[in-house]
């Protein structure tokens, strides 16, 4: 993995929490801010896959032959796609 060094601003309130929860946890600033980063990733990510299963759901699906189909379609027009 490359490690790559950048420079962020923020108001000195969320600097003193990362700070507190760094020496709380044992952790780096960087390590701390890294950790949030991945878990806000995450969420997004998550939050994309709750809205395409949604969409899946949306239509009317009365048996497993009909949500198996819905399924599909959605596969082959949204993912595959990408």
């Amino acid at each position: 993995m490359t490690i790559a060094k950048t420079a962020i601003s923020r108001e000195s309130i969320l600097l003193e929490q990362t700070d507190k929860v760094a020496k709380e946890t044992d952790n780096s600033r960087s390590g701390v801010i890294a950790i949030a980063l991945q878990k806000y990733f995450h969420e997004l990510e998550q939050k994309k896959i709750l809205e395409q299963l949604n969409f899946v759901y949306e239509d009317d699906v009365n048996s497993d032959s009909d949500f198996s189909e819905a399924a599909k379609d959605y596969f082959v027009n949204n993912v595959m796609q990408k």
